[in-house]
């Protein structure tokens, strides 16, 4: 993947779960007493729904990655 088809990944992606998170806050779903925190968890939950299945040595290199680049 070119560094600009992962940005429009990237933002395609976010895009979607915020708009999402945003309907869901207009339509009255999302209780007001929620804060930082409970939105927090709930976009957490969100992206962790969007996640594939890596394969163990496709696992271990994104690991190893994530490590050595700080990311």
């Amino acid at each position: 993947m070119t560094p600009a088809d992962q940005i429009h990944f990237v933002r395609q992606l976010t895009d979607s779960i915020t708009d999402e998170t945003s309907s869901d806050i207009l339509a009255g779903k999302i209780p007001e007493t929620w804060d930082g925190l409970e939105l927090r968890q709930l976009l957490a939950h969100r992206f962790a729904r969007a996640v594939f299945k890596f394969t163990r040595s496709r696992k271990a290199a994104y690991h190893n990655t994530v490590l050595i680049n700080n990311l």
